[in-house]
């Protein structure tokens, strides 16, 4: 499910920029984790906004309000392109074995 939440600028850059990573909010909406949540915020008449999945809904604990909830964030462009680095990485593996067996060969060659 998505959700469309209004947020004002300065929240909506720190979602942006991956320095907030949480979010409390009343629970009148059935988060859920796997959902989706789009921060909106205002810019010159026309809305703006990020997305956000949610991975974890904390409920019910001490120092949370009753009707309130901890939503935990993941940018999943994010963590795609690490999945897809790390693929990369494993990828070149042997690339980088073969170039520094050609440089070391290379070497003695000069020598």
């Amino acid at each position: 499910m998505k959700h469309l939440l209004k947020v004002e600028d300065r929240w909506l850059q720190r979602v942006r920029a991956h320095e907030k990573t949480a979010e409390v909010r009343y629970d009148d909406r059935d988060f859920q984790a796997g959902d989706t949540i789009e921060f909106l915020t205002a810019d010159n008449g026309f809305y703006t906004g990020v997305e956000r999945r949610i991975t974890h809904v904390l409920r019910g604990v001490e120092g949370l309000d009753d009707g309130y909830v901890m939503l935990s964030l993941e940018d999943d462009r994010a963590v795609d392109a690490l999945k897809r680095a790390e693929k990369a990485e494993r990828a070149n593996a042997p690339l980088r074995g073969t170039i520094t067996r050609l440089t070391r060969e290379l070497k003695e060659a000069r020598s």
